[in-house]
């Protein structure tokens, strides 16, 4: 056997071990591939008006009214709005009003006896 036979046998492991120990946690080349190729900006997409009918605009006549998610005192309170809160009327059922909410647009239910179709505090957008 040459003389260079033990010699290269011992570099080749050498070589194996080195080549086992880089690529066995490959997490390195994720971060590699991050650096490389960040994620695009997030972009704001802008909707267009909804395309539904509007309903008349109302406002919250009093404080702490609650806002639900179905009609009837049983029903699980969403929020609860205070004086001047405006809101846009979907339907009607009896005594309760189902709107959205133009702040939000969330939806849900408000008792009639809360809603006034006048800003109770004289407070306008414009104001």
């Amino acid at each position: 056997m040459p003389r260079f036979v033990p010699y290269a046998i011992v570099v080749g492991l050498f070589v194996l071990a080195l080549l086992f120990f880089q690529f066995r946690d490959r997490s390195y080349l994720e971060d590699v591939a991050r650096a490389a190729y960040p994620a695009p900006p997030v972009s704001r997409v802008i909707l267009p008006p909804s395309q539904e009918p509007q309903g008349p605009l109302l406002y919250v006549s009093g404080n702490r009214v609650a806002f639900r998610t179905e009609a009837g005192l049983q029903a699980n309170v969403i929020e609860r709005f205070n004086k001047g809160r405006e809101v846009r009327q979907t339907q009607v059922n009896g005594d309760w009003v189902y709107v959205r909410d133009t702040d939000t647009g969330r939806q849900g239910w408000i008792s009639g006896r809360y809603l006034s179709p006048t800003n109770p505090t004289g407070v306008t957008a414009s104001n």
